[in-house]
C-alpha cells in the first residue's frame, strides 16, 4: 500500500505542475517547497527543545495561534515551527512573529519526511484538524516525537476506516494524543482501537475572544460606516457575489465586502458589479468616497477586526464543500450570521444552525429574505446575535485540556 500511495503523490504533485502557468497558487505551492530545506537548516537547531505544528492552511492555523502563543510564554528555551500544506496559508502568516521558523510542508514522500524529521527532530509535533500525512507520522513515530492530532473530528465514511484503508488507520494509531472535536469522532476513534481521545473542542473560540478583547479600532472603518446599520460579506467567492450582490444593489445600509481572494482580478469584478455606488478601502480618502455605501477590501489582516461593526453578516465559502469561511470571527462580537447550504462537517456551524443564531440559505431570493429581515428587526438581530457570542464562550473553556497536556509534555 505504501508503494501505491507514493506513486499516487508523485503522479498527482507531476500532473499539476503545467498549471503553474496558469494558477499562482499552484505556482506558489512548487515554488515555496524548494526553499523548505535550506531555511530549516538556517533557522533550527536539532538538539534543542523543538516542537512542530503542521496546519493545512489559515483557519487551522487560527486553531493552532493561542496554543502556540501560551507554549511560547510558559515553556522556556522552546522553538517553535510552523509548516503550511496551502499558498493561501503560509502567504498570509508567513512573517507571524511568535515562531522561530515557519514555512511549506514537502510532499508527503519518504524520503522528504526522513530528511525534514531530521533537520527538525522535533520533541512534539501537533498536527491541526485531519491533514495527516502518514509518511510524516511514520517518521516521527521512528524518531521517538510525541505526536498530537487537535481539532481533529472524524466520521464513519473517513477512508481510514474503509476496505482500504488499513495502511492509513495503522498510522492513526501511532499518534499518541487526539484531541477531538465532537464526541462522535471519539466513539469511532473508539471503536477501531485508539483509546487515547479527549473531546476538547477547538481553540480558534480562544483566538477570536481574544480578538473581541483586544477592541481594536479601525477609524477609517468607523468613518464610512458613521453610525448606520453596516452588513459585511466576509471571505466571499464568486458564488456568493453572485447570491448576495442583488440585495446589497437594492437597499440602503453600508456594505463591507470582503474577497477571499484579493487579485486584481476579482477586485475589478466586485467594482464593476456595483459600479459608482462603490470604492475600495485603499482609496477611501475624499470624502464624497465614505458616502458610497459598498466598500470593497483590497487588502488582508483586517476582516476579523471589521466585524465589530457588522450588524449581521454572511461568511462566504458555504456554496463550495469543505470551504466554508470562520464564522466564529463574526459570532463573538455578537453578530448573526447567514452562510451557504454546504456546511455539514464543521461541528459550529452545525450547532449554531440548531441553535439559531446561524442561516444556511439555498440561493438568492432566501438570502434576500433573511437580509431584508435583519435590516429592519432589531430584536431579531440582537436575539441571533446573543445566540452566536454565548456559544463562542461556552465553547471556549475546553480549550485549556491540550495546552495543559503540551505544556506536562515539554517540561
Amino acid at each position: 500500500m505504501k508503494i501505491i500511495y507514493e506513486i499516487f503523490i508523485i503522479t498527482i504533485n507531476a500532473l499539476s505542475i503545467p498549471f503553474r502557468l496558469f494558477s499562482k497558487k499552484i505556482d506558489l505551492f512548487h515554488e515555496g517547497r524548494k526553499d523548505t530545506f535550506r531555511i530549516l537548516k538556517k533557522d533550527i537547531n536539532p538538539n534543542e527543545k523543538n516542537i512542530w505544528f503542521h496546519v493545512s492552511s489559515l483557519g487551522e492555523f487560527e486553531i493552532a495561534k493561542p496554543i502556540i502563543e501560551e507554549l511560547k510564554v510558559k515553556v522556556n528555551n522552546l522553538k517553535i515551527i510552523v509548516t503550511f500544506f496551502s499558498p493561501s496559508g503560509y502567504e498570509n502568516v508567513k512573517n507571524y512573529k511568535h515562531t522561530d521558523s515557519i514555512t511549506y510542508l514537502p510532499v508527503d514522500l519518504s524520503n522528504n519526511a526522513k530528511k525534514f524529521i531530521k533537520y527538525v527532530n522535533p520533541k512534539v509535533a501537533v498536527i491541526i484538524k485531519n491533514d495527516l500525512w502518514p509518511n510524516y507520522i511514520s517518521e516521527l513515530k521512528k524518531n521517538n516525537s510525541i505526536i498530537y492530532s487537535v481539532s481533529s473530528k472524524f466520521k464513519q465514511g473517513n477512508f481510514y476506516f474503509g476496505i482500504f484503508g488499513k495502511w492509513f488507520l495503522d498510522r492513526l494509531k501511532m499518534i499518541d494524543f487526539f484531541y477531538v472535536q465532537d464526541n462522535n469522532s471519539k466513539l469511532i476513534l473508539n471503536k477501531y482501537s485508539i483509546q487515547n481521545v479527549v473531546e476538547s473542542g477547538d481553540s480558534r473560540f480562544t483566538s477570536v475572544i481574544k480578538t473581541l478583547n483586544e477592541n481594536k479600532r479601525i477609524d477609517i472603518i468607523e468613518k464610512f460606516v458613521n453610525n448606520n446599520k453596516c452588513f459585511i460579506a466576509g471571505s466571499v467567492w464568486r458564488r456568493d457575489i453572485k447570491i448576495i450582490k442583488e440585495s446589497i444593489t437594492n437597499n440602503n445600509i453600508k456594505s463591507i465586502i470582503a474577497p477571499h481572494e484579493v487579485s486584481k482580478r476579482q477586485i475589478k469584478e466586485l467594482e464593476n458589479i456595483f459600479g459608482n455606488s462603490c470604492v475600495k478601502l485603499s482609496c477611501l480618502v475624499k470624502e464624497e468616497d465614505f458616502q458610497k455605501k459598498v466598500l470593497i477590501v483590497d487588502s488582508i489582516g483586517k476582516l476579523r477586526y471589521m466585524y465589530k461593526y457588522a450588524n449581521f453578516c454572511y461568511v462566504g465559502g458555504g456554496f463550495s464543500n469543505n470551504s466554508l469561511h470562520n464564522i466564529l470571527e463574526p459570532s463573538v462580537f455578537s453578530c448573526p450570521v447567514i452562510i451557504g447550504n454546504l456546511y455539514h462537517g464543521f461541528k459550529e456551524a452545525e450547532d449554531l444552525i440548531d441553535l439559531g443564531g446561524v442561516i444556511s440559505i439555498n440561493n438568492s431570493v432566501e438570502f434576500s429574505k433573511i437580509f431584508n429581515e435583519l435590516c429592519h428587526r432589531k430584536e431579531k438581530e440582537k436575539k441571533l446575535g446573543k445566540i452566536n457570542s454565548d456559544y463562542v464562550y461556552k465553547n471556549e473553556k475546553n480549550n485549556s485540556k491540550v495546552i495543559d497536556s503540551l505544556i506536562k509534555t515539554l517540561r
